[in-house]
């Protein structure tokens, strides 16, 4: 059975019916941005012409709302903000939707009044630090303990245990501070290093018996 070309019917179709059909199938669905217009035509299939297919009859989507009078949404209305205001609006939603990566934000911004990942990457360049800093916020007491043995075991540290050089040498984007692991456990750096393997009184007994004999020395 031969099956219909739909991109035929669109083709049928002079600029202006074309317009009004795609003005139309906007306003039905309140539609914002591009993503909810692609959203809508894989719930409603047929009753618009594709994005596809609008790129190749009017240049790009942002040209087709020029020539309905509309202003193209992402591009001009996050672009009258701030960068101060813009991470706020982005961090606040991140914080109030527990989003930890750029791939959950992708999913859960999708209909929502916030600007896109394309939009933040225009803006911003490197977008990490909107979502290291709430990854951090939301770490297991577990999770924080095996990142502080991981970077201890980096640093070449299990010798020593010496907070002051893993403060002067930890990996800042990778986790937090020792001082805000010991906030969020309750323990003290030498209860940390018992709680993660280490015999750090040995370690600090063996420690100040070498430095003493290279004194008397």
């Amino acid at each position: 059975m031969k099956t219909t070309d739909q991109r035929i019917v669109w083709k049928d179709k002079n600029v202006l019916e074309l317009l009004v059909l795609i003005n139309g199938f906007i306003d039905a669905h309140e539609i914002n941005t591009v993503r909810d217009y692609q959203r809508k035509i894989a719930e409603y299939p047929g009753e618009a012409p594709s994005l596809w297919y609008i790129n190749q009859r009017f240049g790009s989507w942002d040209k087709m709302l020029l020539s309905l009078g509309k202003k193209p949404y992402e591009r001009y209305k996050w672009d009258s903000y701030s960068d101060r205001d813009l991470k706020k609006i982005v961090k606040d939603f991140i914080k109030a939707n527990s989003i930890r990566s750029q791939r959950n934000y992708d999913q859960k911004s999708v209909g929502e009044n916030i600007p896109s990942l394309s939009t933040l990457k225009k803006r911003f360049g490197d977008i990490k630090f909107f979502f290291i800093t709430n990854e951090k916020e939301s770490l297991s007491s577990f999770e924080l303990l095996s990142l502080l043995k991981t970077e201890i075991v980096r640093l070449n540290l299990e010798n020593t245990l010496s907070r002051t050089e893993f403060e002067k040498n930890y990996n800042r984007s990778f986790m937090p501070s020792p001082s805000t692991i010991i906030r969020r456990t309750g323990k003290t750096w030498e209860e940390l290093m018992e709680e993660i393997g280490f015999n750090y009184r040995r370690i600090k007994n063996e420690r100040l018996s070498e430095n003493l004999k290279q004194y008397r020395k």
